[in-house]
């Protein structure tokens, strides 16, 4: 047993069908979500794929929201969905059920492994579902982050995605017939021995430039549909535990240590860890958004001001424990 399954044993609910490793659901327009009606005692999501959020003894989501009159929505990624929590309970939109005083309850409206692109397409394509938003917080910025140090960035006009090299394989195959032919075969040894070497990575300022181009362009957009609603929008930079704190807590510690063993996170990313890219990443999203007139947080220093060195927020660099939720769902509140 590894040390984050030993440490986080309900992390296995989340493999067979969350994780890049498990099994997908292609669908067209979003590339994956989540698999419908899914239920378990660590994941639960409706008859579309969103996940449940509790607020009280009712659990609630997009598409099972009941006679509610207007809700809130939690926006982004797979932190935001909840990979991390030990149940639906305790991801970041049903943490904001139990500390927000107001009225109206949060929705979780995350998307594993999305990008801004498919955050803002999950919207366009479901909105038909909410009853009137009267606020939109958007907890993301990663992943666009992460992917524009790939090549495959240039080519397309919206950001890549995750599962690219999957999704190219299972869905741009040649047909049976071509792949059996000996010349089609030929073809296409000469071709791979010809491939053009690696092409250098982009530097880390192109990288953030081309991160937040993209997260601005389609931050213009989540404006436009939350003005049909009169919502109030805020963009919250998510944190990472490098952006956070130098060293983690000792569980954390552990578990970043086996992650990297097993070819993990600085391995590949190691540079977007570093708080100069977190400060850099931050003030060109911040005047973008104020040219937007967009309420801005960059949360890392955020969280760096009030966690205690021992307090295990992190299961991963990225995903949150149940205690990590509770304490940004605190102050998420306290902050927009």
């Amino acid at each position: 047993m590894s040390i984050r399954t030993e440490l986080a044993p309900y992390l296995t609910g989340y493999e067979e069908k969350f994780t890049s490793k498990g099994e997908i659901r292609w669908l067209p327009h979003l590339l994956y979500f989540h698999p419908q009606s899914y239920t378990s005692e660590v994941v639960n999501t409706d008859s579309v794929g969103f996940r449940y959020a509790t607020d009280g003894d009712r659990s609630y989501s997009v598409a099972d929201h009941g006679t509610a009159d207007s809700v809130r929505l939690l926006a982004g990624s797979s932190t935001v969905f909840g990979i991390g929590a030990s149940s639906d309970a305790w991801t970041l939109p049903s943490r904001l059920n139990v500390h927000d005083e107001r009225e109206q309850t949060w929705l979780n409206f995350g998307g594993r492994s999305f990008n801004s692109t498919q955050e803002l397409l999950l919207l366009t394509l479901y909105r038909h579902l909410l009853p009137k938003v009267d606020e939109i917080v958007l907890f993301s910025g990663f992943n666009n982050l992460s992917l524009a140090r790939m090549p495959q960035v240039r080519n397309e006009d919206h950001g890549t995605f995750f599962q690219y090299n999957m999704y190219n394989e299972k869905f741009t195959a040649p047909s049976e017939s071509k792949s059996g032919s000996s010349v089609f075969n030929l073809l296409r040894k000469k071709q791979e021995s010809a491939a053009p070497a690696a092409p250098v990575p982009p530097s880390i300022s192109e990288q953030i430039e081309y991160a937040a181009e993209l997260t601005l362009r389609h931050l213009d957009a989540w404006k436009a549909l939350a003005s049909t609603w009169d919502a109030k929008i805020t963009y919250i930079l998510q944190p990472l535990s490098g952006w956070v704190r130098d060293k983690g807590s000792k569980e954390e510690e552990l578990i970043f240590d086996e992650l990297e063993r097993l070819g993990g996170f600085a391995a590949m990313y190691g540079d977007i860890l570093s708080k100069d890219v977190n400060i850099e990443y931050a003030a060109r999203l911040e005047q973008g958004a104020k040219d937007l007139g967009i309420n801005f947080v960059n949360f890392s220093p955020i969280m760096a001001e009030s966690a205690e060195a021992d307090q295990w927020l992190f299961i991963d660099r990225i995903h949150l424990t149940d205690n990590g939720h509770d304490f940004v769902a605190r102050k998420i509140l306290e902050n927009i």
